[in-house]
C-alpha cells in the first residue's frame, strides 16, 4: 500500500495560485496548486468513445423500433448527446477552454446549462404534457448553481453567505410546493432535508477567519444544490421510454451541468478524469476491495444487512448491470465525493488528511440515510466505503480508480449478497 498521509510540511508548502477576477465585482479566487491536466492519451480517448458507443448502443437495443420513428430517433439522439458530453467532453482541454471563455463572458455562460432545457421542452411539446411551471423550476435548479459557480469568489461575504444558502434550500423546499407531485412529507424527509441543509452553514461554523477569506462558498454550495436537485428529486419527472429504472433525463443531464460547473470554476484538472488504466492504478483498487471485504462482509453479515445469495443472471445482463453501476452511479458520485467535495475540504481546511477523509466519508454516509430499510446499517457502512474510495483517489490522484472500486463493490453486492 502506498503511504497516504503527506507530511505537515508538503502541505503547509501548498500556496494557492489566484485566477483572474471573473466579473469586475468578484475577488480574485484561489484555485487549487495543481498542476494542469494534459491531454487525454490516444487510449484514453478510445475508451471514452468505446464507452458511448455501449451506452447508445444499449439505449438502442432497449427502444427497438425504426429509426426512422421520430419516437426512436428523438430519444436516442438526446441521450447520445448527453452521453457525449459526459465522457468525450469532459476532458482537460474542454475544460480549460470552458474556464476562459467563463472569466470572459461569465453571463453568456451562466445561461449555457438552459440549453439542457431544450430536449424536455421538444419530447414534452411532441409526446406529452408538461406544466410551465416544471420547466421553470428546472431552469433555476440548473441555472442557479451554474451562476454561483461562475461569479465565485474567495472571500467569503454576508451577501454572498446568504445567496449560496437560497441556492442550496431551493431544491429542498421546491418539491414541497404545491406544483410539485404532492408527496406525503414525512418526519424523516424533513430531518434529512434540515440535515442536508445544515451542511453548508457546519462548513462556516467549521472555517477559521483566516480559512473563510479563500472559502469558496459559493462554489460549495453550487455543488450542494445540483447535488441536492437528484437526491430529493426536485427536477421534474421525465423519462425518456428505453431508459432504465430511476434514471430519468434530468439525472443524466445533472451529470453534465455537474462536470460543467467544475470545469467552469477552474477545478477540473484535479479530478484525474482519466480512463487509462495503470498498473498501480489497479493494484489500489485491489488492495482496497480487499480491506473493505474484510471489515465490511463481517460487520454486514453480523447486522444482517447483507445476505447471502446469487442472483441469477445471465452473464451480458451482470456485465450490463456494472455497466450502468459505474456510468450512472460510481463515476458521477466519485466525481463529487472525492473528486470535488474531498478537494474542497482539503484545501480549505488543510486539516491532516486522515481527518479529511473521515469527515468526507461520514458526508457520503449520510447521503445514504434516505436508503430504507435499513438506513441506519446502510450509514455505516456506506461510512466505511467511503474512506477506501477516499484511500483510493489520494493513492492514484484518478477519480476513475475509486468509481472501479466502487462499482466493483455495488456490483458484487448485486450480484453476491441478493438474498
Amino acid at each position: 500500500m502506498d503511504s497516504l498521509p503527506q507530511s505537515d510540511r508538503a502541505r503547509e508548502s501548498r500556496q494557492p495560485l489566484t485566477a483572474p477576477s471573473i466579473a469586475a465585482a468578484s475577488e480574485p479566487v484561489a484555485l487549487p496548486d495543481i498542476a494542469p491536466a494534459p491531454a487525454p492519451h490516444w487510449f484514453d480517448w478510445a475508451i471514452r468513445f468505446a464507452l458511448w458507443a455501449v451506452a447508445v448502443a444499449a439505449f438502442a437495443a432497449k427502444l427497438g423500433g425504426n429509426l426512422a420513428n421520430s419516437e426512436v430517433l428523438l430519444p436516442l439522439l438526446i441521450v447520445a448527446a448527453l452521453m457525449a458530453f459526459y465522457l468525450l467532453a469532459s476532458v482537460a482541454p474542454v475544460a480549460r477552454r470552458l474556464y476562459a471563455w467563463a472569466q470572459a463572458e461569465p453571463v453568456a455562460m451562466s445561461v449555457m446549462p438552459l440549453l439542457l432545457l431544450a430536449p424536455y421542452v421538444l419530447y414534452g411539446r411532441l409526446y406529452g404534457t408538461f406544466e410551465a411551471s416544471d420547466l421553470l423550476t428546472a431552469g433555476v435548479l440548473l441555472f442557479m448553481p451554474v451562476a454561483l459557480a461562475v461569479i465565485n469568489t474567495g472571500r467569503l461575504r454576508v451577501a454572498d453567505a446568504s445567496l449560496g444558502l437560497i441556492v442550496v434550500a431551493m431544491p429542498l423546499v421546491l418539491p414541497l410546493t404545491n406544483y410539485q407531485t404532492g408527496a406525503v412529507v414525512t418526519s424523516t424527509d424533513v430531518l434529512l432535508r434540515l440535515g442536508a441543509f445544515a451542511l453548508p452553514a457546519l462548513l462556516l461554523a467549521l472555517a477559521s477567519r483566516k480559512q473563510r477569506a479563500g472559502l469558496n462558498f459559493l462554489f460549495v454550495c453550487a455543488v450542494l444544490s445540483l447535488w441536492y436537485s437528484i437526491e430529493f428529486n426536485a427536477f421534474p419527472g421525465f423519462d425518456l421510454p428505453g431508459q432504465p429504472a430511476g434514471l430519468s433525463y434530468f439525472h443524466l443531464a445533472a451529470i453534465c451541468a455537474f462536470l460543467y460547473i467544475v470545469a467552469v470554476s477552474g477545478r477540473f484538472s484535479g479530478l484525474g478524469l482519466s480512463f487509462s488504466p495503470t498498473p498501480h492504478g489497479l493494484s489500489v483498487v485491489a488492495s482496497n476491495l480487499a480491506l473493505f471485504a474484510l471489515i465490511a462482509i463481517p460487520v454486514g453479515l453480523v447486522t444482517r444487512f447483507v445476505i447471502p445469495g446469487i442472483a441469477m443472471t445471465s452473464a451480458p445482463d451482470a456485465l450490463a448491470r456494472a455497466f450502468t453501476i459505474y456510468i450512472a452511479v460510481a463515476l458521477p458520485e466519485e466525481i463529487l465525493f472525492r473528486g470535488t467535495l474531498l478537494r474542497y475540504l482539503d484545501d480549505t481546511f488543510r486539516w491532516p488528511q486522515a481527518t479529511t477523509i473521515v469527515v468526507s466519508a461520514l458526508i457520503f454516509g449520510a447521503a445514504h440515510l434516505d436508503n430504507p430499510p435499513n438506513a441506519g446499517w446502510y450509514f455505516v457502512l456506506a461510512t466505511i466505503a467511503g474512506v477506501f474510495y477516499a484511500r483510493t483517489y489520494l493513492a492514484t490522484k484518478n477519480v476513475t480508480a475509486a468509481a472501479t472500486l466502487h462499482t466493483a463493490v455495488n456490483w458484487i453486492w448485486a450480484l453476491v449478497f441478493a438474498g
